[in-house]
């Protein structure tokens, strides 16, 4: 799958996503149920990875 970004649309996915990730990590560490955190702590690991792949993104 191929997904075609301007470097416009590409920054402002980076900026969001570094924004919402600690504000995930701090739901995780709230106390949610064991469930719910093992769910949120495997969103996070996909959000991630995709800054990972967009911040290396030229």
């Amino acid at each position: 799958m191929n997904l075609e970004l301007t470097n416009q649309e590409k920054d402002m996915l980076v900026l969001v996503l570094e924004n919402f990730i600690p504000d995930l990590r701090a739901q995780i560490a709230s106390g949610v149920k064991h469930d719910w955190r093992v769910k949120l702590h495997e969103e996070e690991e996909v959000l991630k990875t995709i800054l990972e792949k967009l911040k290396a993104l030229k």
